[in-house]
């Protein structure tokens, strides 16, 4: 069945449903208002006839054509009785209109004297019958129109569907090109910057360089290690957009890992003259973790970086390695398996006493439009973390900025 035929159906179904119901109440209604018109017509015309009429000398009006009427004095004694069908109606002992045997009999009674009279209800029914037809005819009506205008509409709305979904289309399309340039461009950069950073490296070593060479070629080789780090981390990016990324993972020491993160953006720490501060767990025994160390070393090095670039400057940024027990939840919303994990947690000092932590993790968000970046550090940190089934926390305040990393330790 097609999307056309479900909408007009639908449409039609309901619309149906509710035009019965409309219409049922509105017979209803006006049957209910066209025998009450008649009740009072007759109850009036009954009055007008007990006016005219007299117990003592009898006087009894003639009443209507197609009518019939019984007059009786104040004890019920009949004087008088049109022929004919009234003979088989019994008085009434309440004033009011009643039916029976297809009449219409109103009764009233007053000073001494009391009236009957009898219709045919034949009219009322007629009535009855052409409001019927014309409900019926109204609701076909309405059932036919129903239908059109519900196909028109169906019609415009599947014309309306396909135009999004060919839209959709396109635009899913889109972002796959661009994901796949961009994954693309970040592969194929990584080979260049590998060959300019080794033969740095070598110019580096030949000795006898002037002491300004040796500092130009330095600092090249600072931009081109950087450069490298963003080209991996935008290789990530766009195997994040397009899916989960594969995880290498291996066992690794992650306390080893957290010095060398330090050691590589060091200049980057004197540049404001941030003291570095490293405090190891020393009742654990290692910090050995399963993981995608080139991954994690992305995440150190954005959570340090971040640090260096928000902390005040002349402060201290503490580092704490700490093995514990696996409590809480994963970045994901699973629970954490039964087990120890590693943490590792970044400290910094702000100028803020407390900084907004709630979109912090948002993609291209910045909290600081002055600082350099594109707002991914954060989100790059939790989606590698939630990869890993860990989990991440960021909390601040008394001038504090405090991001924590959780990683299950062992074989997962």
């Amino acid at each position: 069945m097609g999307i056309k035929l479900k909408i007009t159906l639908g449409f039609s179904v309901v619309f149906i449903l509710l035009s019965l119901l409309f219409n049922l109440i509105g017979y209803r209604r006006i049957r209910d208002m066209l025998i009450e018109d008649g009740n009072r017509y007759l109850l009036s015309r009954a009055d007008v006839l007990l006016d005219k009429t007299e117990i003592d000398p009898a006087i009894i009006p003639l009443p209507d054509k197609n009518s019939f009427i019984r007059v009786l004095d104040g004890g019920g004694r009949e004087l008088f009785a049109s022929p004919g069908i009234l003979s088989r109606i019994a008085t009434p002992t309440l004033s009011g209109v009643s039916d029976t045997l297809g009449m219409r009999v109103a009764y009233v009674r007053r000073d001494g004297a009391a009236l009957v009279l009898a219709v045919s209800d034949s009219q009322l029914q007629t009535n009855l019958r052409l409001l019927l037809s014309l409900m019926i005819v109204s609701s076909t009506l309405s059932v036919l129109i129903s239908g059109l205008v519900s196909y028109i509409l169906a019609r415009k709305l599947h014309e309306l569907s396909v135009t999004i979904n060919d839209m959709m289309h396109r635009i899913d399309e889109s972002l796959q090109q661009q994901q796949n340039f961009f994954g693309s461009a970040s592969h194929e950069l990584k080979t260049p910057l590998a060959i300019l950073r080794t033969e740095l490296e070598v110019g580096l070593r030949k000795p006898g360089l002037e002491d300004g060479v040796r500092h130009l070629l330095s600092n090249q080789l600072e931009e081109i290690s950087r450069l490298q780090e963003i080209v991996n981390e935008f290789l990530v990016v766009s195997q994040l957009r397009v899916g989960a990324p594969s995880l290498y993972r291996r066992p690794f020491d992650l306390s080893v890992l957290v010095v060398k993160v330090y050691n590589q953006l060091l200049p980057l720490l004197r540049q404001k003259n941030l003291e570095p501060v490293i405090r190891f767990d020393e009742e654990a025994a290692d910090f050995i973790v399963n993981a995608d160390e080139d991954k994690i070393r992305i995440v150190l090095l954005n959570l340090l970086e971040n640090a260096a670039k928000y902390g005040v400057k002349d402060t201290a940024i503490l580092c704490k390695v700490e093995r514990t027990a696996a409590t809480g939840m994963a970045a994901g919303g699973a629970p954490l398996a039964a087990g120890g994990e590693l943490t590792v947690e970044f400290t910094n000092v702000t100028v803020a006493e407390k900084v907004s932590t709630e979109n912090l993790q948002v993609a291209f968000y910045r909290s600081d439009l002055i600082q350099r970046g594109a707002g991914l550090g954060l989100w790059l940190c939790n989606e590698i973390i939630r990869l890993h089934e860990g989990r991440i926390a960021i909390s601040s305040g008394d001038h504090r900025f405090t991001v924590k990393i959780s990683l299950r330790e062992g074989i997962y």
